[in-house]
């Protein structure tokens, strides 16, 4: 379990975007204002849109705000663990954002980032609620694929070396890497909260080809790592003689 002190004062806001021009200034214009917040992080993933250009435009009104351009898309898991590099030496608590939040405002954050604070637990998830029916029907159903979460700095880095190929497998993976190494997990509702649909952003045929390959990955990575925590609990098994 990862060792929490109560000096956590530094926090740092990352999100990945990949061709998130019509979403992400609205999220930016939400968290560039934050007073509390001590840096954001945007990482263009290789966008094939104008998502960079939209960031920087936004990082040139906000000053605790930075975009780190990856030129290859890399996928989510690596995006993430970029921004998270990206942070300043004094950050010591992580807030992961996706970039076509609707709804988000400084209290959900607040709300989010607070029992990580306050000690509760080792990292929070955000649960969507009233704010589209597909998207609570998927928040009752699959919470932990929410890219809403907040941890430690340190607990980040250690969660997310391993899972840097994992694309759209990263939320499903830090979940099952979480409850490997016992962390506590507060699930957090954030009401009227919501996030545009592939399949309108992209159109229909577009949407289901990428929803598709997102699902392949959780898939992928639950998979992996399931397969690892039982190899672990086999040999754990052989070297105790039972």
């Amino acid at each position: 379990m990862i060792e929490l002190v109560n000096t956590m004062r530094e926090v740092g806001v990352v999100i990945p975007a990949w061709n998130e021009e019509h979403d992400i200034q609205r999220v930016l214009d939400t968290v560039g204002p934050v007073e509390w917040l001590a840096k954001i992080v945007v990482v263009d993933d290789g966008s094939s849109d104008n998502t960079l250009g939209v960031s920087q435009d936004c990082a040139r009104k906000y000053s605790r705000m930075v975009v780190e351009h990856l030129p290859d898309n890399q996928g989510k898991g690596a995006a993430m663990l970029a921004g998270m590099r990206a942070l300043p030496n004094e950050v010591e608590t992580v807030i992961f954002l996706d970039a076509d939040l609707i709804g988000l405002t400084e209290d959900h954050l607040t709300r989010l980032y607070t029992p990580v604070k306050d000690l509760q637990c080792e990292m929070s998830v955000a649960i969507f609620k009233d704010g589209y029916w597909r998207t609570d029907w998927s928040q009752r159903f699959a919470p932990n694929l929410n890219g809403q979460r907040c941890l430690p700095r340190e607990a980040a880095k250690q969660a997310l070396g391993p899972l840097a190929e994992s694309g759209y497998g990263v939320e499903i993976g830090l979940t099952l890497y979480a409850r490997r190494n016992k962390w506590r997990i507060q699930y957090v509702s954030w009401q009227g909260m919501t996030h545009d649909m592939k399949e309108k952003k992209l159109g229909w045929r577009e949407g289901y080809r990428v929803r598709g390959m997102m699902y392949q990955q959780i898939l992928v990575t639950w998979f992996r790592e399931w397969w690892q925590a039982r190899r672990a609990e086999w040999t754990s098994l052989r070297e105790s003689g039972t």
